[in-house]
């Protein structure tokens, strides 16, 4: 019995290989990081997309012809920019 206190007393309370487990958070920051790079890709995406449909709408009016070169241009650019 004095044997099993005196290594309790050398390795600690856990014993050998228990205690908390440190790779769990890296982890769970890695896991944080890739679920905001997910949403913000697709809130991105999104963006990107109504750009598109804007572009679509544009050259689908200047192809109607509702809206002149000049005006088409100017649009366009203002798109762009944003």
């Amino acid at each position: 019995m004095h044997t099993a206190l005196s290594t309790i007393a050398a390795v600690g309370p856990y014993g050998h290989g228990g205690g908390f487990p440190f790779f769990v958070l890296p982890a769970f920051f890695l896991l944080v990081f890739l679920a905001a790079f997910v949403v913000f890709g697709v809130l991105r995406r999104g963006g990107w997309r109504a750009r598109s449909d804007a572009r679509a709408v544009l050259a689908d009016r200047f192809a109607r012809g509702d809206i002149d070169a000049d005006e088409y241009r100017a649009r366009l650019s203002e798109l762009s920019r944003r």
